[in-house]
């Protein structure tokens, strides 16, 4: 069961934040695939914060732990799940208002709950599905 050194990723998310903010000061243009570039556009775009911040979660959980699986945010959901809203909660959330980004005091519960799981299933339940 795969398990996350929380000062591990605020330390990760914080070295990743200060390349990102060095990057952009020399050229502020999107870079990237442009189809990654798309659904990030229409990702920022929308009014819903919980999804930028889970994104932002699944993206921490990967680079801490290859073997998790980042459509499983609940410890119950199986053996490559991980803990979705703590690290909501520890790490990205305190992050986000740190650097004075947008976003609630908790947004994981905002729109993901009741051990759902990220898949394409889960558009059903939401009101921004191009989100």
């Amino acid at each position: 069961m795969p398990v996350i050194d929380y000062d591990r990723a605020r330390a990760e998310l914080e070295h990743l934040f200060t390349g990102a903010e060095q990057m952009f000061r020399t050229n502020p243009a999107a870079q990237g695939p442009p189809e990654a570039v798309a659904a990030l556009d229409i990702l920022f775009a929308s009014a819903i914060q919980s999804y930028r911040e889970a994104l932002l979660g699944c993206c921490i959980a990967r680079l801490m732990d290859d073997g998790i699986d980042i459509r499983l945010p609940y410890m119950n959901q199986g053996d490559t799940a991980y803990n979705g809203r703590t690290l909501d909660e520890q790490v990205i959330n305190p992050f986000l208002h740190r650097h004075e980004i947008p976003a609630s005091k908790g947004p994981f519960l905002a729109i993901f709950r009741r051990n759902v799981s990220f898949t394409e299933d889960t558009r059903r339940g939401v009101r921004d599905k191009a989100g």
